[in-house]
């Protein structure tokens, strides 16, 4: 207990311990690491009484570009909650003059800044630090400049690289690609490739609990051409499945609604090993930009990934969430069906 009163407690990471209190502050550390109905649970036990204001603090490493954290992140403009960030130089030691920034390891992250710092943490630490851990771990855990992509299927995507301001060109052709869902987000996207092969994603549609019709006429609407001028509308072939109750299909569907389809099966590998060339060619190159507009397919690109391996053995195909899954999925659909060869030839000499 404190002068003033004020307790403190240290709860386990359990529903038991959590339900049912009711407490002015609740500092969750590590939240990348709690379990999510916990976290959620969570949510209800802070209180205002007596003048004391409640509040909810989280604390933790960005460890994964799929965890709680980044998703917090990504919900931090809808819900008003700040974000302060910090890393390893706001909390390391001053650098004493008798050190040569030339032979020190951290010298490329640090730049100086540890002259003129004046935290608690021990620079030889760092070294230490630096030395037995991964670049990735290192620039995850230290410099907190980026999660570890162990698991991320797409690694190779970079933002500043990918993501660039993209409309659309009335003299390019205008393809569509579709994921089928309801509860599952039924998503749209629309793709250009200009000559030099380059694919330039310039919108999307997400949208859950919805039908097909209604799909059909937002999918109209937002398209910058007449229908009869879209080149192609390609889409997940278990769209020819038909409903038990309805007796038809969603490619049955759009095509009552004046929307014609296209797909093929293919090989989730096959898929992602597509994007990843287009993302970077063997020599380097990048083949694939997507709009700032895409916002969900951009969160996909960076969070779509493997699930943690159990026992030992890693999974070969990405973790279906039910989130990142589907605008990938429609990607995916779009290169299956664009970069399909045609039928070898055959004649007699």
């Amino acid at each position: 207990m404190f002068q003033n009163g004020a307790t403190v407690q240290i709860l386990p990471q359990s529903a038991r311990a959590i339900r049912g209190r009711h407490i002015h502050k609740l500092r969750c550390d590590e939240i990348e690491m709690f379990d999510v109905d916990v976290f959620n649970a969570a949510q209800f036990v802070t209180q205002s009484t007596n003048g004391y204001i409640a509040a909810m603090e989280m604390l933790s490493t960005m460890h994964r570009p799929y965890g709680l954290m980044q998703r917090l992140i990504d919900q931090s403009k809808d819900s008003g909650i700040p974000i302060f960030q910090w890393c390893m130089w706001e909390v390391i030691e001053r650098c004493s003059r008798d050190r040569s920034c030339s032979r020190c390891p951290l010298d490329a992250d640090c730049q100086g800044k540890a002259r003129r710092a004046n935290g608690y943490l021990k620079i030889d630490d760092c070294i230490a630090q630096m030395r037995r851990s991964s670049r990735a771990g290192f620039e995850a855990e230290m410099l907190c400049l980026r999660p570890n992509l162990e698991n991320a299927v797409f690694g190779e995507f970079d933002p500043d690289v990918h993501v660039a301001s993209v409309c659309y060109d009335p003299m390019l052709p205008l393809y569509r690609t579709i994921d089928f869902g309801f509860v599952n987000p039924f998503v749209c996207l629309w793709i250009q490739v200009d000559a030099d092969g380059l694919v330039r994603v310039i919108e999307e549609y997400v949208q859950s609990r919805v039908t097909v019709a209604e799909h059909a006429a937002v999918l109209k609407a937002r398209t910058p051409c007449a229908e009869s001028q879209v080149t192609a509308t390609f889409c997940d072939p278990a769209g020819k499945g038909r409903n038990d109750v309805t007796g038809t299909g969603a490619i049955q569907e759009l095509a009552s609604a004046g929307i014609r389809t296209r797909c093929r099966p293919s090989k989730i590998q096959d898929g992602i090993e597509k994007i990843r060339s287009y993302l970077r060619t063997g020599d380097g190159q990048s083949r694939l930009v997507i709009a700032p507009a895409c916002v969900r397919l951009i969160q996909a690109m960076q969070c779509y990934h493997y699930p943690d391996s159990a026992g030992g053995y890693p999974s070969e195909l990405p973790l279906k969430d039910g989130i990142y899954d589907h605008p990938i999925d429609a990607l995916r659909y779009f290169f299956a069906n664009f970069t399909r060869k045609s039928k070898g030839e055959f004649k007699r000499y």
